[in-house]
């Protein structure tokens, strides 16, 4: 086999390996090396911290580190989805912790950041493979599937080929010329890959599947180049590449769309997707595990699977919308308002995509049962006062919620210095009222808490529905339904962390 690279120096020790091993002819040399392989590459990985179920819950957040593809996680019309994201959003809410997400792309880059302690799961539509022996622990298998060759099924347009000599004496009779389409060389079976170059994601699982159908094949040319399965399934539709190999399931819902490509033949033995833990994580493991296997989970998990991996017209329409902002960049067609209206307080866009969703979910006409109207849900006395006339017009709804904000912003700077800190009391008070947010500070204050700490301050705002505390003398502004502000900050901020990590292309 010969290996092509645009790819990291320990790919090339595993052929290098493999080649030695060879030569030797023997097994304990080949063991010997693979293990050398092994250990070098565990060093190179780092330590695995001691972080297991307990330390997840104590901290109360589960982050899952995970790339951005089709299947696994991904931002569709501003929502995140995925297979696997739904699943572990919730086991997330079983557990009772908050699930975060973390976008990384490279799978040694995602093992180091899980045996760093920066992840606690790893969701990647990752096959099991032995070269992991250590770095990390497999989960039970969410499904199984076979890596499959990905081809072009169209060749170049029909030739045309006619006869037209007139006959001895006569004139030339029109003819029907026969027509012949030539089609671009089909593989029916592994062995005919001997001799072609076939891309591959770098750091993919489907080199070794190469390296071993060339054991039995003769040499196949496999290029590994930085793009993800999905990426290069297109290639072969656009006709940029000849040939890759994929999940089967990730093909064949792929062929919905590029409906010039063919799925065939499999080049090897159906394998587990599993997801990946911390060796040293056992708790969690079994967790996993445990919640997996439930009864109660097996009818969510093939829904799960047929929304993503078998419901065609779903797919095409996630990958023909300009708003998957994985790939796009795009959250929504009022983008460019966002962009205007942060820059004038100091924000992230995304940020301000993130709230107008929740007020509206991107709904210019949208009215709440209270009076509020627009992109961000102006009440008529706040639109009135922040000069705005028409709240059903999207840039003079942004641009009266910019104007509400910034006051916001320098009503809290005198108050609380944090930053971050200072960010959900704005956002608090844009839903509330910052009134409300005062009484819960006094509170906060009487009770010995730090009323310049959400995480007091929303304690409190949370009590201010029960009589005994919004009848407490230093309350000003009577009861509250606490529950609506205090989620409305963390729902924002959470989704403005899946908008920050989709990129701003």
């Amino acid at each position: 086999m010969t290996l092509s690279r645009r790819t990291p120096p320990r790919l090339a020790r595993m052929a290098l390996v493999l080649g030695l091993a060879a030569i030797a002819g023997c097994g304990d040399t080949q063991f010997l090396s693979t293990a050398f392989a092994r250990a070098q590459r565990k060093a190179e990985m780092g330590p695995s911290v001691a972080f297991d179920l307990a330390a997840i819950r104590q901290r109360d957040t589960l982050t899952v580190i995970a790339p951005y593809n089709s299947t696994t996680y991904f931002l569709y019309r501003a929502e995140p989805m995925g297979y696997e994201y739904e699943l572990l959003k919730k086991f997330a809410e079983d557990m009772g912790v908050t699930l975060r997400m973390l976008v990384v792309t490279e799978r040694d880059s995602m093992f180091k950041l899980l045996r760093a302690g920066k992840g606690d799961i790893i969701a990647a539509r990752l096959m099991p493979a032995p070269q992991d022996s250590g770095l990390v622990a497999y989960t039970r298998g969410l499904y199984s599937t076979n890596p499959v060759l990905v081809q072009r099924t169209s060749g170049p347009p029909a030739v045309v080929v006619a006869d037209a000599a007139p006959a001895l004496g006569g004139a030339a009779e029109p003819v029907t010329p026969p027509v012949a389409t030539v089609r671009v060389r089909q593989i029916q079976r592994p062995s005919q890959l001997k001799g072609q170059r076939v891309d591959v994601p770098d750091q993919s699982q489907f080199t070794q599947t190469l390296i071993e159908l060339a054991d039995t094949t003769g040499d196949i040319h496999v290029v590994e180049v930085d793009a993800s399965s999905e990426a290069l399934i297109r290639a072969v539709s656009e006709g940029t590449i000849r040939y890759t190999v994929a999940q089967g399931n990730l093909a064949d819902i792929s062929s919905e769309h590029y409906t010039n490509i063919t799925v065939r033949p499999v080049l090897g033995e159906a394998a587990p997707i599993a997801w990946a833990v911390r060796p040293n994580a056992p708790q969690l493991l079994a967790q996993l595990n445990y919640w997996m296997g439930h009864k109660s989970n097996a009818s969510m998990m093939a829904r799960l699977y047929t929304k993503y991996f078998v419901h065609g017209a779903g797919y095409r329409q996630r990958i023909d919308s300009p708003f998957l902002a994985s790939e796009t960049g795009r959250l929504s067609e009022y983008d460019s308002l966002f962009k205007a209206g942060a820059a004038k307080i100091g924000w992230d866009w995304r940020l301000l995509a993130s709230q107008s969703y929740q007020e509206s979910k991107f709904k210019p006409q949208a009215r709440s049962w209270a009076g509020a109207v627009g992109l961000l849900q102006l009440m008529p006395r706040t639109a009135a006062e922040f000069k705005v006339r028409n709240s059903n017009d999207p840039q003079e709804n942004v641009a009266g919620a910019v104007r509400f904000l910034d006051w916001l912003t320098n009503h809290w700077t005198k108050r609380i210095d944090d930053p971050e800190e200072r960010l959900k009391f704005i956002l608090a008070s844009y839903n509330t009222g910052s009134g409300h947010v005062e009484d819960a500070q006094r509170l906060a204050k009487a009770a010995g808490d730090d009323p310049t700490k959400w995480a007091d301050v929303s304690y409190w705002l949370l009590q201010k529905s029960k009589k005994e505390v919004y009848t407490n003398p230093v309350v000003k502004y009577g009861y509250s339904r606490g529950i609506e502000p205090v989620n409305y900050v963390s729902i924002i901020l959470e989704r403005f962390n899946h908008y920050r990590q989709a990129g701003d292309k």
